[in-house]
């Protein structure tokens, strides 16, 4: 995208989002944030649960009163639901999926219908994570969140591109996104066997977090995936992911998995090998 641009994204309130949209305004594009917690205050910062498919027309319906089209959504709202799978409920679960999935579902239908179709233009770049293509320990329902979101924006990007439509994931690791504190939190169960571990890998992740990427490395791909003629698919922010699709075809299973066991889990690592011994 060469010129001045129309950008809506979602979960400005902080962290990445806030980033992006102040880099983004920046370059010289009109972008229009949006959070749970927008006061009204700033007219570029909308009020917005995306789990509400109607708060997502309302703020799609504004910003195209205002500016006359949408050129661009960057599905970035989310969360990260850390358990194990006997310790989620059911409603922890539909809440992972609602956030992490279907509020991206329905930005992304909103913003079609709201003319990307009919201009035969436009971009969707979903913020995606490793998680979206390597399942880790305590990570059930974000895993399953992220792997529904890559394979529903796969499908829907094949459907789109006759019509010039890009839609993208990008698939960062650790950020240093300064809220992981605020973004990843646990179920509300408590299983005996796994709370532990679970608690343990819950600061581990906190620790991971602070030593994460710079923003600033994110914001670069979301920039060369806005200017791309024709956007890819999926794009990594530091090669991780594809490094992993190799090692796991290369390597024998049980040492793969035990392998992520140990990088993403160590305190469960340490369970696993006490209980061979």
């Amino acid at each position: 995208m060469r010129k001045k641009e129309v950008i809506l994204i979602s979960g400005t309130s902080r962290g990445l989002g806030a980033h992006l949209r102040a880099s983004l305004v920046a370059k010289g594009h009109v972008v229009y944030g949006s959070s749970r917690r927008a006061d009204g205050s700033d007219p570029y910062e909308l009020e917005l649960d995306v789990t509400k498919p109607m708060d997502c027309e309302s703020a799609v319906a504004h910003v195209i009163e205002r500016e006359g089209r949408v050129d661009a959504l960057i599905n970035n709202a989310g969360s990260h639901l850390l358990g194990a799978a006997i310790e989620t409920s059911e409603a922890e679960l539909r809440g992972q999926l609602e956030l992490n999935f279907l509020g991206a579902v329905h930005m992304t239908q909103t913003v079609l219908r709201g003319g990307m179709i009919e201009r035969r233009s436009g971009r969707i770049i979903n913020i995606s994570s490793i998680g979206g293509r390597l399942a880790t320990p305590f990570a059930s329902a974000y895993c399953a969140s992220k792997f529904a979101l890559e394979g529903y924006m796969e499908a829907l990007r094949l459907e789109l591109l006759p019509l010039s439509i890009f839609v993208s994931n990008l698939e960062p690791g650790f950020l240093q996104t300064g809220t992981t504190d605020g973004s990843v939190y646990s179920v509300q169960g408590r299983d005996p066997f796994f709370a532990g571990a679970r608690e343990a890998t819950h600061q581990h992740m906190l620790q991971a977090g602070a030593k994460g990427l710079p923003l600033d490395r994110v914001v670069r791909v979301v920039h060369e995936i806005l200017d791309a003629n024709a956007p890819k698919l999926r794009y990594s922010v530091d090669g991780v992911v594809p490094r992993l699709a190799l090692l796991r075809a290369i390597t024998p299973s049980a040492w793969f998995e035990r392998t992520v066991i140990r990088q993403t889990a160590p305190a469960f690592a340490a369970r696993l090998g006490e209980r061979k011994s």
